[in-house]
């Protein structure tokens, strides 16, 4: 999620087979979505530059179009064999036999899978997908890929109805020997279904860092990389700064005007245009000379 000046975005379709209730798409965006169709794919990726330096692959959910996934890894191996590329997806697909048996050979270790979980158990998990068994899906991709060369990211959103046990997930993911290279714990962006239950998801940046901060301890000092996706400076200690990426597309990238007295503002992420225009997020610019 970190930017890139010279990157290609191939999203397959707008469509999920979840039903997450943080999710920025609306509910018929998930529904009824548009889908990528073969002549569009073809001509995307007939348009990447020869010295791309970045490939996402996403979606809404990107492997509700497998047959073109695939295709799309197909060429991206044949003609950009060394370029990194993220394959966003809630990883439910990558628990089907058939389609382990046809990505496993593509998989290459220039490849990093972000998989979305949401809670340390089924309760929690398929909860927040709104999915019955999603969270045993998921479980079973991630072990999938651990077999792969893949590197795998776990993606953490935290909100008010998962943040009390995201340090338990945080537990989990160690207790239970699953590999993952990467957990980066989320901050909602405040459109579609999330924007609408606004009321029951909202926690402050600062709150949701501090309820979460034991479990990612817990994660770094079993040597799993940790970041902050999407979380001002202002709103975390300044000994969790290091952890903080620059995670949000220029073209949602929104400062507050107080911000401009910050002397942090050039190294600072921003927020969400979405969350800037709801006011969620007051900011609070340092001082080097009074803010140690």
């Amino acid at each position: 999620m970190d930017s890139y000046d010279n990157s290609a975005v191939l999203m397959m379709t707008e469509r999920c087979n979840s039903n997450c209730i943080m999710c920025p798409m609306s509910i018929d965006a998930r529904r009824k979505g548009r889908d990528i169709t073969d002549r569009d794919l073809d001509s995307l990726l007939d348009n990447i530059e020869d010295d791309v330096r970045h490939i996402d692959i996403t979606g809404g959910e990107p492997f509700l179009k497998w047959e073109q996934v695939l295709h799309a890894m197909d060429v991206i191996n044949t003609r950009w064999p060394d370029v990194p590329v993220l394959v966003l997806t809630n990883g439910r697909a990558l628990s089907l036999p058939f389609l382990q048996e046809a990505i496993h050979p593509r998989i290459t270790e220039h490849y990093q899978f972000a998989i979305l979980l949401h809670g340390p158990d089924a309760v929690v998990h398929d909860h927040i997908t709104q999915t019955e068994g999603s969270f045993q899906q998921t479980l079973d991709a991630l072990r999938f890929l651990a077999q792969t060369e893949a590197r795998i990211e776990i993606r953490i959103v935290g909100h008010r109805e998962n943040v009390q046990w995201i340090n338990k997930t945080c537990e989990m993911i160690v207790d239970q020997g699953i590999r993952a290279d990467v957990v980066n714990l989320i901050a909602m962006e405040m459109n579609g279904r999330a924007a609408y239950n606004r009321d029951r998801l909202w926690i402050d940046y600062d709150q949701l860092y501090q309820r979460s901060e034991k479990g990612l301890l817990h994660l770094i000092a079993h040597a799993i990389d940790v970041g902050l996706y999407d979380f001002p400076l202002c709103a975390l200690p300044r000994h969790a700064w290091p952890l903080a990426k620059h995670s949000i597309s220029l073209e949602k990238i929104r400062y507050p005007d107080a911000c401009d007295a910050c002397a942090e503002k050039k190294a600072c992420g921003g927020l969400f245009k979405s969350t800037y225009l709801l006011g969620l997020c007051p900011v609070h610019p340092y001082d080097k000379e009074n803010d140690q």
